[in-house]
């Protein structure tokens, strides 16, 4: 049997596009780096150079990290038009690298004509993917938001048609059926939630291919959690990654308007993150709703992932307030990681990591009444916020995460173990 050789993917480099699914794509191939395994990691251009050399260009010294140069997708069906750079940019690539896996840490904004590409290429590698939110089931950028707002259970053509009233039933059902040729040749999903698991099961993947695999942290820090040392921790509260009305900033902002005026003094909360997506709209609604809580909250700006650990351990919760149902926010792992409890939206992937009443709190999601009453309960219960630090569960380091993996990355039968080229 050869060694694996694992061809890593991601819908974006870390370095321009700062996500938890680039970061995890990333963290994933430099552990296998780490361990002597010949892989690959390939990056989708954020923005495109605008250059006429080659589609693939490599990043390291070694060339074993490149970045990919790819034209727009359609985003109705995620397929890419350019086939060129599918059939050959691609294909010289696979020939070159010769790979026994390759691991799809997404397809948004790659086309999904890739994922066939390799399977052209050979019947014996293996195609991982790894299933970050619900893109495949639901156009709404996989929100799965009605235009309502109400959360959406279930996409059916019809349902999905009254969302988008100028695309037609039929549409939809194609859709599905074009995304789910593309999937069907999939070998294993990797699911970061078992929340996100069912509802692809219930959307029509086998369950058989489905695998539940939270995406490995890459560094852990010791956690005073005592008295000793700390700066009144339960008061402090802090919010990291984009700032957005899905991500729920407008409904904590509301939230610390309910607060009694005591309450709002006592508290301080820090905001950490990028409006680089944010509509006009948005950012005019944040700017209100921000006037005469100047002296409660402070826009951060957006953060390094090096300093996530430092801006967490110096404030007491994480607060997630997302209005749609998540996968599994890095942001959860991180706090955990550091050892501080999370309040956050009782839904979804948010849920299922965050117990209630043990590593956090849940609120009802949308209404900043309830995540008002959570945020004066933590405020004013110091022996909570000590109970629940030490009682905040170790997420899974990045080599437990690739421990597990790893067997899916062994080709389904012998293949030619020829040595893999990188680019130069």
């Amino acid at each position: 049997m050869s060694e694996p050789r694992v061809l890593v993917i991601s819908h974006g480099h870390p370095d321009f596009s700062l996500g938890g699914g680039e970061i995890a794509a990333r963290s994933n191939w430099l552990e296998l780096r780490r361990r002597g395994v010949e892989s690959m990691f390939l990056a989708r251009l954020a923005a495109s150079t605008g250059h006429t050399g080659a589609a693939i260009a490599a990043r390291s010294a070694d060339g074993f990290e490149a970045l990919f140069d790819i034209p727009p997708v359609n985003h109705f069906r995620h397929s890419q038009p350019r086939t060129r750079i599918v059939t050959e940019d691609f294909r010289e690539l696979l020939e070159r690298f010769r790979p026994t896996a390759v691991h799809f840490h997404h397809y948004v904004h790659l086309g999904l004509e890739f994922v066939r590409e390799v399977r052209n290429y050979s019947r014996d590698v293996s195609i991982v993917m790894t299933l970050h939110e619900f893109l495949a089931i639901c156009h709404a950028q996989g929100q799965m938001l009605k235009i309502n707002g109400l959360l959406c259970s279930k996409a059916t053509p019809l349902d999905c048609h009254l969302c988008y009233p100028d695309i037609p039933p039929q549409d939809f059902f194609m859709r599905e059926l074009f995304i789910k040729s593309f999937l069907g040749l999939v070998d294993h999903f990797i699911c970061p939630s078992a929340f996100l698991r069912d509802r692809y099961v219930a959307w029509g993947l086998p369950a058989e291919k489905m695998v539940v695999l939270e995406n490995g942290q890459t560094s852990f820090r010791a956690v005073e959690t005592t008295e000793s040392g700390e700066r009144a921790n339960e008061t402090r509260f802090v919010i990291l990654g984009q700032l957005s009305r899905l991500k729920g900033t407008l409904v904590l902002l509301e939230a610390l308007r309910l607060l009694p005026e005591k309450i709002r003094k006592l508290v301080r909360f820090e905001i950490y993150g990028s409006m680089q997506y944010a509509d006009e709209a948005f950012k005019t609604e944040l700017k209100k709703g921000l006037r005469g809580l100047e002296e409660t909250v402070r826009l951060c700006g957006p953060y390094r992932p090096e300093d996530v650990a430092d801006i967490i351990q110096s404030n007491g919760w994480v607060v997630v307030p997302s209005i749609w149902w998540e996968n599994s926010p890095l942001v959860i792992q991180e706090a955990f990681a550091a050892g501080r409890p999370v309040i956050c939206s009782n839904i979804g992937g948010m849920a299922e990591k965050v117990v209630n009443g043990v590593s956090g709190f849940h609120f009802r999601v949308n209404s900043p009444a309830d995540l008002a009453t959570r945020i004066e309960q933590c405020a004013t219960a110091p022996e909570i916020w000590r109970r629940m630090c030490i009682a905040a569960p170790r997420p899974p380091t990045i080599e437990e995460t690739v421990d597990q993996l790893l067997p899916f990355y062994a080709a389904k039968s012998s293949i030619v173990s020829e040595t893999a080229v990188a680019i130069s």
